[in-house]
């Protein structure tokens, strides 16, 4: 069985690189092929213009300045999701007052939002103004249909027994939701990072992937674009693998038996 489950976890390992591999394939065929760096360099020249990044002073201090707002909108979000949900799950007239609030700020375009705050605020602040409205409902109906979807029996239960409601929560909950809102967390990451990378580039926000990769666009310099796209890969996949170890290991309280 040991041996069996190690070959499961083998195969399971071999998919990404499969994928990849056939992306980098496709990549180097197509390069060959258009035979024109300007429009699509080789995979050499990418990872060429990738070192002299590595290299530069210039790209850590854009890729902390985007890491940074990143996780500021991130923080941001999810404290007002959370103080927001919350009630809301508990009590129907907030449910209700917020409904149309929620609705409004998902419906509206991510351009819009973007080409409005280019007025409103100022650059600086901008990509972290726009991650918040559009991450954050999107984490409050994840919070909301979390702490809602918690098993309705083991509710009653923890009723008829008088367990006190400080237990309850902690016992019952947040293990029942904490699963589900950290699937959103880890979901909301990888569009948080893409947000503000988009934001960056229509603000021409100063320190930031998004600037870095609007100039190599402005100056044809298309290796080192591709560089910063890949770059903005790994940082999305890396905060979604924190979130992913974090759900794996640390969650692991059984509801029926805490209670």
């Amino acid at each position: 069985m040991k041996g069996g489950g190690r070959a499961v976890k083998v195969v399971s390992l071999l998919y990404p690189l499969i994928t990849v591999g056939l992306v980098f394939a496709v990549w180097a065929v197509a390069a060959y092929a258009v035979d024109l760096p300007i429009v699509l360099p080789t995979i050499g020249e990418t990872f060429r213009g990738l070192g002299e990044l590595l290299a530069s002073a210039d790209f850590y201090a854009a890729a902390g300045g985007t890491l940074l707002r990143t996780l500021i909108g991130f923080a941001i979000s999810l404290i007002l999701a959370l103080a927001l949900a919350l009630p809301a799950a508990f009590f129907k007239p907030v449910e209700k007052l917020l409904a149309p609030l929620v609705l409004i700020s998902r419906a509206v375009p991510t351009m819009s939002v973007i080409l409005l705050c280019l007025l409103w605020v100022s650059n600086r602040i901008l990509p972290v103004v726009v991650s918040v409205f559009i991450v954050f409902p999107v984490l409050y109906t994840t919070i909301l249909n979390a702490v809602q979807g918690v098993d309705e029996k083991l509710k009653q239960m923890s009723r008829i027994y008088n367990v006190p409601r400080a237990r309850t929560a902690v016992k019952l909950y947040i293990p029942q939701s904490m699963p589900s809102i950290l699937s959103g967390v880890q979901s909301t990451l990888g569009l948080m990072v893409k947000l503000i990378i988009a934001a960056e580039v229509m603000s021409n926000t100063a320190r930031s992937i998004g600037q870095s990769m609007s100039l190599a666009q402005m100056y044809l310099e298309t290796d080192v674009l591709i560089a910063y796209t890949l770059v903005a890969i790994v940082l999305s996949a890396a905060l979604e693998g924190i979130v992913a170890l974090i759900k794996k290991y640390a969650l692991r309280w059984n509801c029926a038996d805490n209670i």
